[in-house]
């Protein structure tokens, strides 16, 4: 703070006490409104952190940018209450900023040549080449096993083209605003994102390097495959399915085919999966692999270990498992797109390779069927684990490896060994594909995985075939069953990592289930059974998947949300002790009221002071007279009665604390309970008004803290003439009884606020509600309204012990509140 800022605060405090007593208010209520921005922000942060939403890093960084612009706002606030008292707090605040943003804060972007090279250098640029053409590098090296050439744009060369056009910034715009749970909203700014890759140019420079590339494998009128190899791709989390591949095209169009694939990282559903996957944007940058076309006979996937469980496998494989090889005529796109269902085989893992199982269809040679077989193994034996390798063969019967990933861990196997097949009966029996895991829930019917836009948390999904557009909805669905597709799918993979069961081949399943009835998934038999088994919860689970974006985030969130300072009678409640943002928020909401009850001196000039409210009800309550909050009958009195209250939000309020339905206890005082049995030891007094609930009043404006025991509310309303500039906020948080209680306490309050045309939102044990601008008379009835179930919950939680009790509750409230009414 200035020294000319100081000088003036001085100044007003000796010639003009009024005027610095209306600063002071104005910069309170300034305050209040940065508090409960902070609150959110930090509440917003730990929804994220504790896998409650679905949040893109950029949202992340965001939300600590905007909490630490509010909280130096919020800090000013103060500074300007009490410009002597808080000079130090800024800098305390500008450590732990500083911590939160190191630890929230994605590195740079590396940009360093060369930008294209060829896909034998791979792994002497392996931060630049992307995992599907770093692993392609790697079997170059290390065998002799049959590769097309190929050619690598880097991500040095993606990072040049979004910086070189100024895209960072208008991504991270777009991407902070993404919610899964919001399809439409997800598909607009997927749209907005993929034309500004799109309308950007990449600099000639680079772009000649890129035609130059093309040009070189597709002599002779040769047509390229352009695919995606984006770093992080390939690896622990797989992005099966979730980039676009360009193939048959000319050189003359590489730029544009480059853009198409760099573009596919925007669509919802590779956005959606990364975002599940805890990685930011920039940590995913798209490399591209050019590689020559091959026209395939034929096509498709070697599992070197099949993901199913084959109880009819010969003796002496039992152990080793199978591995599998499915196949398609032409082009592999359907087999990976989930589209159709493969020919598949069965060979042995051993050397010899000997055939378990063969279609007579199956389109490729036995002999050359047991050379992949061979090739495979080589890959696992490479890499050191069962490998998903993506082939194909021409018309010469010679085969051609395309890419070598790891198969995905099923994380749900080895516990699902151990449950017994649903005792329900079996409505249908298809094809395991997905994880090893059981799953109930209710069926939704969608035929076209195009067409799903979104469904409840938990649905069963029936729809035709495994499209990659399911990975979009991954977290909504416990389970899926599909008319086509295969185990070798994109999606099935994607399933398999997150743990879903799905079954695939199920005839009939579009006709014979109904919409909307439970089912449960047995993705280790490839059953459906009618209704639910006791083992299973009727609740689905909340899927804890941004494992990366928790970690992350965990680092910071100590120094964010951890809340160190609880008492403020005790000494270390001071700048010093601050460990976190949420620290330096109490203290300065604490700070400031204390400022806002000691804003008149003993002249009393100006405003009145603090007074105590004399009640029947035992509550411990100050109020502070701004503006024509007290009939002049309150002059001159050291206490106040509610017949004094002539504020009208403060008198509709109180009308409803004070209903003679209430019974509450006359020999304890409702002060924060938590706080003075942590502290006092029998020292502080319980009228102490850093410990007793407080309202801030005018004749229109009322902002209110009430403390009950070990919980707090905060209501802040205005209630005039102008209804347009009405409203209510209530905050609701904390408690006594174990958090399960809290939540059910919390879910009464939301199911009558809704009734009552508040809109809740509840995050954890803090409930937010908002009451939109109306007539003054009723803003008046919903304060009421208020008031009762302030008294009413004010130990609720210690009785709630299951949700069933709610109903009861409400009933019983309502018939209060209409015995209310008739006072009126």
């Amino acid at each position: 703070m200035s020294f000319r800022e100081l000088f003036l605060h001085w100044t007003y405090q000796a010639f003009a006490p009024g005027t610095l007593l209306r600063n002071k208010y104005n910069a309170f209520k300034e305050l209040l409104r940065l508090d409960d921005q902070c609150l959110e922000r930090i509440a917003d942060l730990e929804e994220i952190h504790y896998g409650r939403e679905q949040a893109d890093w950029a949202r992340v960084t965001w939300l600590c940018e905007e909490l630490g612009t509010t909280l130096r706002s919020l800090i000013e606030q103060l500074q300007s209450m009490g410009p002597t008292r808080y000079m130090d707090l800024l800098d305390y605040f500008s450590k732990i900023n500083f911590y939160v943003r190191m630890a929230v804060t994605v590195p740079d972007a590396e940009i360093v040549p060369p930008f294209v090279f060829p896909l034998t250098d791979a792994m002497q640029h392996s931060r630049q080449a992307g995992g599907k053409a770093l692993h392609l590098a790697q079997i170059a090296h290390a065998t002799d096993l049959p590769l097309p050439p190929g050619m690598v744009i880097s991500a040095s060369a993606f990072h040049y083209f979004i910086e070189a056009n100024e895209l960072r910034p208008l991504l991270d715009e777009r991407l902070r605003q993404v919610r899964l749970t919001d399809p439409a909203e997800l598909a607009a700014l997927a749209d907005e994102m993929q034309l500004l890759i799109h309308e950007a140019e990449m600099p000639d420079p680079i772009a000649n390097e890129i035609e130059i590339a093309a040009l070189e494998l597709g002599s002779g009128g040769k047509l390229l495959a352009v695919r995606s190899s984006a770093v992080a791709e390939d690896g622990e989390a797989s992005f099966a399915g979730q980039y676009t591949s360009k193939l048959n095209v000319a050189a003359s169009d590489i730029m544009e085919a480059w853009k198409e694939v760099v573009a596919s990282k925007y669509t919802p559903r590779a956005i959606a999966y990364r975002i599940m996957h805890g990685l930011a944007d920039s940590e995913t940058p798209m490399g591209v692999l050019i590689m020559p076309m091959i026209e395939p006979a034929c096509a498709g996937v070697v599992y070197t270990r099949d993901p199913e469980m084959h109880a009819n496998l010969p003796v002496p494989d039992r152990e080793h498992g199978a591995l599998a090889v499915f196949a398609v005529e032409g082009l592999g796109e359907a087999l990976v797109d989930g589209s159709t269902s493969p020919h598949t085989a069965l060979l042995s893992r051993r050397p010899s390779h000997r055939l378990i199982d063969k279609p007579a269809d199956f389109p490729v040679p036995t002999p050359t069927l047991k050379r992949l077989a061979e090739h495979a193994m080589q890959l696992e034996d490479l890499f050191g684990a069962p490998q998903d390798v993506e082939w194909a063969m021409d018309g010469r019967n010679r085969l051609h490896i395309l890419q070598s990933r790891a198969i995905q861990a099923d994380r749900t196997a080895e516990a699902m060994l151990h449950h017994a097949p649903p005792d329900l009966p079996v409505l249908i029996s298809a094809t395991p594909a997905g994880a090893s895991a059981v799953a109930a829930g209710r069926t939704t019917i969608i035929p076209q995985c195009s067409d799903i836009q979104d469904m409840p948390r938990g649905s069963v999904l029936v729809t035709r075939n495994l499209g990659p557009a399911l990975s979009r909805v991954i977290d909504r669905v416990a389970a899926v069953i599909a008319l086509k597709g295969s185990r070798a799918s994109h999606f099935a993979s994607v399933a398999r990592e997150f743990g879903v069961p799905v079954i695939v081949d199920a005839a009939g399943c579009l006709e014979s289930l109904e919409n909307g009835i439970i089912v449960t998934v047995d993705g280790i038999t490839g059953t459906v059974h009618a209704g639910r088994p006791d083992f299973l919860p009727e609740k689905p689970p909340v899927m804890h998947r941004q494992l990366g974006a928790m970690r992350r985030l965990g680092m910071a969130m100590p120094r964010i949300a951890k809340l160190n300072l609880t008492d403020p009678m005790a000494d270390n409640f001071a700048p010093e002790f601050c460990r976190s943002m949420h620290d330096l928020v109490r203290f300065a909401h604490e700070r400031g009221v204390e400022e806002m009850f000691t804003l008149v001196g003993r002249s009393g000039r100006g405003l009145s002071g603090a007074r105590k409210l004399k009640s029947d009800i035992p509550i411990s309550l100050y109020l502070l007279n701004l503006e024509d909050g007290l009939f002049h009958s309150a002059a001159g009195k050291p206490d106040v009665t509610p017949d004094d209250i002539r504020s009208v939000p403060m008198w509709a309020l109180w009308f409803g604390l004070s209903c003679n339905r209430v019974q509450w206890p006359t020999n304890l005082k409702h002060v924060d309970w938590n706080e003075l049995d942590r502290v006092s030891a029998g020292i502080i007094n319980p009228d102490s008004p850093q410990l007793a609930s407080y309202a801030v009043l005018s004749h229109t404006y009322l902002h209110m803290m009430v403390r009950f025991g070990y919980h707090f509310s905060v209501i802040d309303t205005l209630c005039g003439p102008e209804a347009r500039q009405n409203y209510i906020k209530f905050r609701f948080k904390g408690g006594g009884g174990r958090p399960e209680q809290r939540i059910l306490r919390l879910q009464f309050i939301e199911r009558v606020l809704s009734r009552f045309g508040f809109f809740v939102t509840t995050r954890g044990d803090l409930l937010d509600a908002r009451h939109p601008a109306e007539e003054d008379s009723e803003i008046q009835k919903r304060l009421a309204m208020l008031g009762l179930l302030l008294a009413r919950t004010r130990m609720m939680d210690m009785g709630l012990t299951r949700y069933e009790q709610i109903d009861e509750t409400e009933q019983a409230f309502l018939q209060d509140l209409e015995a209310l009414e008739k006072r009126e």
